[in-house]
Formats: structure tokens, C-alpha cells, sequence
């Protein structure tokens, strides 16, 4: 979506970016947790997954490793 076809894109930037600040600095229901926005969760998930790999459970990687074996590739 074009937002300079309904205003300024530096001005919606300006205004996201000043109610993104005054969401997160909202008081939580338990002072333990923090205020979170949509792709927040999903930006970490990946920052993880990039660091540490995508987990996988064990019958997945015994599958993978069978499969490399028999395409006599490097497995897991």
C-alpha cells in the first residue's frame, strides 16, 4: 500500500513511531511481563533461529539423517 497516497510517508513513520513509544510504555496487569506488538514475538523467534538453527524433534532429524544415508550425503 502507497501511504503517500493519504499523507506524508515521514509523517505516518513520525506517528507510528510515537504510538508504538506510548503502547509499550503502557502499565501491564503483571508488572513481569512487558507490553508486546504485532511481529514482535516473530522478529525474536527468528533472531533466535538464526543464531541456534530451527529445533527439530528427534524423529524428524532420525528421519533426515536415514534419508542422507541413503543419498550417501553428510546428515544432521
Amino acid at each position: 500500500m502507497s501511504i503517500d497516497g493519504f499523507r506524508p510517508a515521514q509523517d505516518f513513520k513520525d506517528h507510528l513511531d510515537n504510538w508504538i513509544e506510548r503502547f509499550k510504555s503502557a502499565k501491564t496487569v503483571d508488572p513481569d511481563k512487558k507490553v508486546i506488538i504485532p511481529g514482535e514475538p516473530e522478529f525474536a523467534y527468528e533472531q533466535e533461529r538464526r543464531i541456534n538453527g530451527i529445533p527439530l524433534i528427534d524423529v524428524v532429524v532420525h528421519d533426515l539423517n536415514q534419508l542422507a544415508k541413503k543419498l550417501e550425503i553428510e546428515g544432521l
